[in-house]
């Protein structure tokens, strides 16, 4: 069966229109599956002109289900320079942990906590008021869960973590 000049013609662009159109809905299902799911909170930490973007190390709901683990953030942080962190409303607008690693010059590691309210800060900056300071070695954001261990300890649920040495 021969076919007509004409009729092959239209079955090529009809090919190819096939083809173009299977080409878009994979790249929009690539998109769509890409997007799914809640985005997880990253906070932002500056120091020295630069920033970056913290992923948390530990997310999980309220309850401790359906965690999924990250990796520790590495940011440079100079001697007796701040580091300053950034906090989205999905951190600042609930009750919130920040942890604090220093080292002393004889090299004693010293650990401080801070409690934040709902919506008391958006940001805050981290610097020792020590003479001579201390090195910042490393932070921690935590959202507390709603499981409490029996110290009558909040286990954290979502855990941004930054090593600064």
């Amino acid at each position: 069966m021969t076919l007509q000049p004409k009729t092959v013609k239209i079955l090529a662009a009809v090919s190819a229109l096939a083809l173009v159109a299977a080409t878009g809905l994979f790249a929009f299902l690539y998109v769509a599956v890409q997007n799914a799911g809640p985005k997880q909170p990253k906070i932002t930490a500056y120091t020295h002109g630069g920033a970056v973007e913290v992923a948390p190390l530990e997310y999980c709901t309220v309850t401790l289900e359906d965690c999924t683990d990250g990796a520790i953030a590495q940011v440079e942080v100079r001697d007796n320079e701040p580091l300053q962190l950034s906090l989205p409303h999905d951190i600042s607008s609930a009750p919130w942990r920040l942890v604090m690693v220093w080292e002393k010059p004889d090299g004693t590691v010293l650990a401080q906590e801070k409690y934040y309210r709902k919506d008391e800060a958006l940001a805050v900056t981290i610097r020792s008021d020590e003479k001579p300071p201390l090195r910042l070695n490393g932070v921690e954001i935590q959202l507390p869960s709603a499981l409490i261990d029996e110290n009558g300890l909040q286990h954290a649920h979502a855990v941004w973590s930054i090593k600064t040495a």
